[in-house]
């Protein structure tokens, strides 16, 4: 569920002959970086996803992949933007965006927000719950990676 295309950019990587290192050079960030970009490992900040795009010389948008189910962070991530960016759209601090792209807390006008991310009502409502949706996965992920932990622990 990430919005970040990791096999897109390596294949573009590839395509373009370039190893690991050279990108990351080229973008201004670690080999590491990279990698664990294009594993899937670790999202890339919405920073070093634009920084690997340019390297690739391809707008941000083709290193995302189109699905349906996007969360407002998808949606922020495609218009290129920062949470700081889409705060002052907004109105609101970035923390606040933090939140509502987390589905941590809802608005009081959503329209508001609805226009900032450049959705319809039904369009920011759909994504604001995939968003929801999305922490409750990860949530549950991590209570089962603690209790293997535990148990694993409890057994040695």
């Amino acid at each position: 569920m990430s919005p970040y295309d990791g096999a897109r950019a390596r294949a573009l990587r590839l395509q373009a002959r370039l190893s690991v290192e050279d990108l990351a050079a080229a973008a201004g960030v670690s080999p590491n970086t990279v990698r664990s970009a294009e594993s899937g490992t670790h999202q890339p900040r919405p920073r070093v996803a634009q920084a690997i795009a340019r390297a690739l010389g391809v707008p941000p948008r083709k290193l995302i992949p189109s699905r349906t189910g996007l969360t407002l962070r998808d949606v922020r991530c495609r218009l290129g933007l920062t949470q700081a960016e889409m705060a002052a759209r907004i109105g609101v601090v970035r923390q606040m965006v933090s939140q509502v792209e987390r589905g941590v807390t809802g608005v009081r006008s959503p329209l508001d927000w609805a226009a900032a991310y450049r959705l319809t009502l039904a369009q920011w409502t759909r994504a604001h719950q995939a968003s929801r949706d999305l922490v409750r996965q990860k949530v549950a992920a991590q209570a089962r990676r603690r209790r293997r932990k535990r148990s694993r622990g409890d057994s040695t």
